[in-house]
């Protein structure tokens, strides 16, 4: 079944390769590398939960 959503949110991925608003799920990541909807790059993602995550993750490896 399709979605009727004109554009799917695109997602981002951790350091350990899954997605970020959904850690625990292995089989998320991989289908949202599947489907195209998953990115490394910090920059292009539109998830909102994944965005706040990433900059949290991002802001904690600051050096202070």
């Amino acid at each position: 079944m399709r979605s009727r959503r004109q554009r799917r949110e695109l997602h981002g991925l951790n350091r350990d390769g899954n997605v970020a608003c959904n850690p625990r799920d292995r089989e998320a990541a991989h289908r949202a590398r599947m489907h195209g909807i998953a990115t490394e790059n910090p920059d292009a993602v539109t998830c909102r939960a994944c965005r706040t995550l990433l900059h949290r993750e991002r802001r904690e490896e600051r050096p202070s």
